[in-house]
């Protein structure tokens, strides 16, 4: 039997406690599938006292589509209980965090494959100036207008990016802010 929410938050990070704080704060209940130990210790504590769940420690791991929508999300932890959601939201970081992988040939999300905007020459990755601004910093997850990412350049229904896993340099708490105003 899955565990039903209307928002799932896939990231435990800054984009991902802004949004699923923002969304339980306007009545919707949410969980947050956090990998890594990164959730500010007074932002989960604000998060779970408005009714929000963590699944900390645990990753998610694909999911179940009706065509463009996203149906539920499976993860290690929960083995054969999946999340289930009207809306989900994807904010597990770049590279560090692993919501980016990189290989010799390619850049991949590697939960829902979503389309990756980054330079196809690897040698153009890194700038040869260590302090200046690093290329691959700019690559990133591909959404539509409304936040919404791509998957073989048609937007999911109702998964939406937030935060660093953005392309370009996004301000991390105001992306998760406006997939909140669309969601709501």
């Amino acid at each position: 039997m899955a565990e039903i929410y209307d928002v799932v938050i896939i990231g435990g990070g800054r984009a991902g406690i802004a949004a699923g704080t923002a969304l339980q704060k306007a009545g919707l209940s949410c969980a947050i599938v956090a990998a890594g130990l990164n959730l500010e210790k007074t932002s989960r504590e604000e998060f779970i006292s408005l009714g929000g769940t963590v699944f900390k420690g645990d990753r998610a791991e694909g999911g179940v589509w009706d065509g463009q929508r996203l149906l539920y999300v499976k993860t290690r932890n929960l083995g054969r209980t999946p999340l289930s959601a009207d809306f989900f939201i994807l904010a597990t970081g770049k590279f560090f965090s692993r919501g980016l992988i990189s290989t010799m040939d390619t850049i991949y999300e590697p939960v829902f494959g979503c389309d990756v905007l980054y330079e196809k020459d690897r040698s153009r990755w890194v700038s040869d100036d260590f302090f200046a601004p690093q290329p691959f910093e700019s690559f990133g997850v591909l959404t539509d207008e409304r936040g919404r990412v791509l998957i073989g350049g048609s937007p999911a229904s109702n998964l939406y990016a937030a935060g660093e896993l953005l392309c370009g340099r996004p301000d991390i708490v105001k992306t998760a802010l406006e997939v909140c105003r669309n969601i709501i």
